[in-house]
């Protein structure tokens, strides 16, 4: 299995493409932004970024990783899928 590094203006531009704000220009998307919590998207978005994640760095998310800690921002959704990545090559 090899592994797709991390792409962090890809999982920005996925975000800004779905998000439910309607005023993009005024929409400040940091690494570390919360991206629940600031409004920019809902639960209902988190299951297509779940999916979008597993597709493009090619893991498999379990249950016990499905967590909004881990979908909060770009950071954390970056360590979930070097951790996943990292797992998937121990195996």
């Amino acid at each position: 299995m090899s592994n797709t590094l991390f792409d962090s203006e890809k999982i920005a531009a996925f975000i800004k493409k779905n998000m439910v704000v309607f005023e993009e220009d005024e929409v400040v998307l940091k690494n570390d932004t919360n991206i629940f919590t600031s409004g920019f998207v809902n639960s209902m978005f988190a299951v297509m970024l779940l999916n979008f994640l597993e597709t493009e760095y090619n893991i498999e998310v379990g249950d016990q990783d499905v967590i909004l800690e881990n979908f909060s921002s770009i950071n954390a959704m970056e360590r979930l899928v070097t951790r996943l990545q990292e797992d998937a090559h121990v195996v």
